[in-house]
């Protein structure tokens, strides 16, 4: 291991950070809010120094003397798995310079939730309204950070790691866009992440938001983040057509990028064949589309509220009137789409819906959008493997002399990539009751437990009970923060690449 290239490395991540940071201090300057501003510029100049004396230290240490690369896939993943780790312990400078969040565990927390594109929270509705505006930016930005940084920072920078990465999603990636040469298709994957943002912020400009709420906006979504700078987040517009626009992104980010980069390289036709022939694209679909009927039915048959009054009904106080079926509809698709693709935006408290309904959004946030997109969850493409494998132990079991392969839009899937599956599943599963199990022993009670892990680790924002999308993370205890903090990066790198640092063996000559 050459740990030297490696921190070389970092310090290149860290210069990147220093100067991204320079840019909520420009908003902050423009919007009047010169000590804030003045702190950002000095969490960069920080960020610059610490990244200046490590790279000097370590100057050369990418190539050998005769010129040669010295760096390689174990160092490529090592720099990938420590980047996260920099960028959210570094990313929270500008919270603690600031005094916007002066707790370390809770600025470590927020910037973890924010570069990992997860959208949960320590933040009460009044201290988030209390937030200066340029540090609601730089909060916002690295949702944006985060999602670009998969295809940006991992691949581009760190292209061996970042190709041993992207092969680690197949078949959720398209079989050509590994094969294309790495930094071409991260190249094309970039400028579709950055003309989606565009699209969108011009879009909801249209649909009556100033460029300031529209750049938070759009980042959140296009990142599948969720954080917004109002307590109520999306329902403090209360226009269906902002809500409209949003969904329309969202089920756009949650799709393989890689079908978007095959559009622009052989045609939409092309393009268009792909997406329809995609059997992950049709079940994404499906889902989302299945949940919202089922979850419109359930609240219009529920209720609510009714529309009745609060003087005569004291307990129905605070339900919401769910006796339009049009309103059932609106929040449904919302909440299920916000929900699968792990942004976390919401219209509704759906804590306060019915049994049925949260379940199914639990569901959603299991399963989680396509691979090859900035959301995040399990992958509907692994939801779909493990599925057939289990259906193939049962053939196996009726049939034992037959052999039983798994397929995927046509093709037979090889062994190793089934063992790939289904071992990333067991391995989920073992660190969702394992964070389960802490969080209780800290005091939560189960529900709020078993959501609150599977919304970090799933980096889905809200989750339920106590940590519900009309909660906030706030009062777990520090510890209980930090290891949130690690399960979102952990679901971020899909485990993998943060999970080899604490191997001895991967650090050994």
């Amino acid at each position: 291991m050459n740990l030297r290239a490696v921190l070389w490395l970092q310090s290149r991540v860290m210069l990147l950070l220093a100067g991204f940071m320079l840019v909520p201090a420009l908003v902050s300057l423009l919007l009047d809010e010169e000590r804030e501003a003045g702190a950002m510029v000095l969490s960069a100049a920080i960020v610059a120094v610490i990244a200046g004396v490590v790279g000097w230290r370590n100057r050369g240490a990418i190539t050998t003397p005769e010129g040669r690369p010295d760096f390689f896939r174990r160092e490529g993943l090592a720099a990938v798995g420590l980047s996260w780790l920099v960028a959210a312990s570094l990313g929270a400078l500008p919270y603690l310079l600031t005094g916007s969040i002066p707790a370390p565990a809770d600025a470590f927390f927020e910037s973890a939730s924010g570069f990992t594109t997860t959208g949960s929270t320590i933040l009460s509705g009044e201290q988030l309204a209390a937030l200066p505006k340029g540090v609601a930016f730089w909060r916002s930005f690295t949702h944006w950070l985060g999602g670009i940084g998969i295809v940006l920072v991992f691949v581009v920078l760190f292209p061996t790691g970042g190709r041993s990465l992207f092969r680690s999603e197949v078949p959720g990636i398209a079989r050509e866009a590994v094969q294309q040469r790495v930094q071409d298709s991260a190249l094309g994957l970039t400028r579709i992440y950055l003309g989606l943002t565009l699209v969108e912020v011009l879009v909801l400009m249209w649909a009556g938001l100033d460029l300031y709420e529209a750049l938070i906006h759009a980042f959140g979504t296009i990142a599948t983040g969720g954080f917004s700078n109002h307590p109520e987040s999306v329902a403090y517009f209360a226009s269906w057509t902002v809500e409209a626009i949003l969904v329309v992104f969202m089920f756009l980010a949650g799709i393989n990028f890689a079908v978007y980069d095959s559009m622009l390289r052989h045609g939409f036709r092309k393009g268009l064949r792909g997406l329809l022939g995609s059997t992950e694209i049709r079940v994404y679909a499906g889902l989302i589309f299945g949940a919202t009927m089922l979850m419109s039915g359930v609240l219009w048959f529920w209720g609510g509220s009714n529309g009745l009054p609060a003087t005569t009904h004291p307990e129905l106080s605070g339900l919401p009137d769910y006796s339009s079926l049009t309103l059932c509809l609106r929040d449904s698709v919302f909440a299920a789409v916000s929900i699968q693709t792990s942004t976390g935006y919401g219209t509704a408290d759906f804590h306060q819906w019915p049994e049925l309904c949260r379940f199914v959004l639990m569901f959603l946030a299991f399963v989680g959008a396509c691979a090859g997109s900035t959301g995040g969850g399990l992958k509907v493409v692994r939801f779909i493997i493990v599925a057939k494998v289990a259906v193939r132990g049962v053939l196996t079991f009726a049939r034992p002399r037959a052999i039983h392969s798994v397929r995927m839009d046509g093709v037979t899937l090889d062994e190793k990539t089934v063992a790939s599956v289904t071992g990333y599943f067991g391995l989920w599963v073992l660190v969702l009751m394992l964070g389960t199990a802490t969080l209780s022993a800290f005091g939560l009670d189960l529900i709020s437990a078993l959501t609150g892990t599977l919304a970090c680790l799933n980096n889905i924002g809200p989750g339920l009970e106590a940590l519900g999308p009309a909660a906030n993370f706030g009062h777990v205890p520090a510890l209980g923060k930090l290891l949130l903090s690690v399960l979102m990066i952990l679901g971020r790198l899909e485990f993998y690449a943060l999970v080899v640092l604490v191997l001895p063996r991967f650090w050994r000559s």
